[in-house]
């Protein structure tokens, strides 16, 4: 029964795609020029960025984070909205023909560090696709057992029933549809929330006064962790360099942005609170099904369909997304290499059934994002200094090179207990060993920073 009204829900978002398509909104799959509104740049920019994971993932961190991850998180989610106010109306000025972070990186340096950005930019989204799908499963195997395959792959179907037709038109459009169910259901959760009974459990607070004790460095260093993992990370998501273009105007684009980045943080910090008052009622053992468990999964019929319909709209809000950016950086990379247009659909296909493969093993969701933000954190500042000026075509690669791999000695295994610096290479220094994960973001971004400011020529 759920599942069948997963589908049916979901096909309301293919509907939508009919009536798009009957008024002609944009002819264009990949590309919109100066064309939305205030209300259509907002409900696209939060939707696409309030994915499934917000459910899973800032009430997991918040469970050994505490206060300092909620924060973090909520305004790491944020964050890159605000960046893009700056960001966005600089390229929309410098690169008025462009259509993405890739396009410009081949205005400065050529098409070989171009394509070397798409192949960043999709390993990341890739990651977040299967973090995505991997996140929805979840939920259902949880409500009644369902095995991860079956979910992955109606999800799969029903964003690929209006993305690939209707291109980035249908992703903006349904992102409305999707926006405000988002914003609807989150404000009726507000009052479900047995808030109350977290205050007068006494016995939690004493247990974990760690968690809200904002002395505790502990809190501040994972809550920098998610903010600066999340902020470098969402500068290589290509659908939001799309909806940076598409917006009416800078100034529609920037209070777009200003609006956005607070809703999304308002969200965020909501649902990643909520995590402490879910482990101080009930006890976890799947961290990311905290914020689920919250509501005692679920004690009436209408509180799971409404589950299902926050489901449905966060995770096609997020993957129809991913999907039409990943088919647009598909479609650049064969347009550069003369392939055949006719390939890019088998080519889509296959990556996808490869996703539907990784996201039906359950893997953890909080866990895979980091290894996605991991890759974008040691790249992004020398392409993002590049973007303003700096020369440092070929430096770009040594630059990369070396900063990934620090990156991923740094960076702990599952159990954020041991990473390969440490523990096989017996190379042991205490504010890394501390602070294992925050070290494998930070550091390389120290790093790539340093190496740029050194190997810069005169500026373009």
């Amino acid at each position: 029964m759920d599942f069948l009204f997963l589908i049916f829900f979901g096909l309301i978002f293919t509907a939508s795609f009919f009536f798009l398509k009957k008024n002609e909104l944009s002819d264009d799959k990949f590309v919109i020029k100066n064309k939305y509104n205030l209300f259509f740049s907002i409900s696209s920019f939060v939707s696409s960025a309030l994915g499934f994971w917000i459910i899973f993932s800032p009430a997991a961190a918040a469970t050994w984070g505490g206060m300092g991850n909620v924060i973090g998180y909520a305004l790491g989610a944020a964050m890159p909205l605000v960046l893009f106010i700056f960001i966005g109306k600089y390229v929309r000025k410098v690169f008025p023909n462009s259509t993405g972070f890739h396009d410009c990186i081949e205005n400065r340096f050529g098409k070989n560090l171009s394509h070397f950005v798409i192949i960043v930019s999709l390993v990341y989204m890739t990651v977040f696709l299967i973090a995505e799908i991997t996140a929805i499963s979840k939920f259902f195997n949880f409500l009644n057992d369902t095995p991860y395959w079956i979910s992955s792959m109606i999800i799969i179907l029903i964003a690929l029933s209006y993305v690939l037709i209707g291109g980035l038109s249908a992703t903006i459009f349904t992102d409305l549809i999707q926006f405000i169910f988002i914003i609807g259901i989150c404000l009726f959760l507000v009052f479900k929330i047995p808030f109350q009974d977290f205050s007068n459990n006494s016995s939690f607070m004493i247990e974990n006064a760690h968690l809200f004790d904002f002395n505790n460095q502990f809190l501040w260093i994972t809550g920098l962790t998610f903010l600066i993992a999340v902020t470098f990370t969402n500068l290589f998501h290509h659908g939001n360099w799309q909806r940076i273009y598409a917006a009416k105007d800078n100034k529609t684009l920037s209070i777009g942005l200003v609006i956005s980045a607070l809703i999304i943080f308002i969200i965020v910090y909501f649902i990643g609170y909520s995590g402490l008052v879910s482990i101080s009622l009930y006890a976890m053992d799947d961290p990311d099904l905290t914020f689920v468990k919250l509501f005692g999964l679920l004690e009436t019929s209408f509180i799971k369909y409404i589950f299902v319909i926050l489901a449905t709209s966060l995770v096609l809000s997020s993957i129809d997304t991913l999907i039409n950016a990943i088919n647009s950086q598909i479609v650049s990379l064969s347009t550069s290499y003369s392939l055949k247009s006719s390939l890019n659909l088998y080519f889509i296909i296959v990556f996808l059934v490869a996703v539907f493969i990784l996201s039906s093993q359950g893997y953890n969701v909080l866990y895979v994002f980091l290894i996605a933000d991991l890759i974008c954190c040691c790249l992004v500042l020398p392409f993002l200094l590049g973007l303003f000026g700096f020369n440092i075509t070929k430096q770009i690669y040594i630059i990369s090179f070396l900063s990934l791999l620090l990156g991923v000695l740094i960076f702990p295994e599952p159990s954020y207990s041991k990473n390969i610096l440490s523990d096989f290479l017996n190379i042991n220094f205490t504010f890394i060993n501390n602070y294992k994960l925050f070290s494998s973001f930070l550091v390389p971004i120290l790093f790539s920073t340093i190496l740029t400011l050194m190997m810069k020529k005169k500026g373009i």
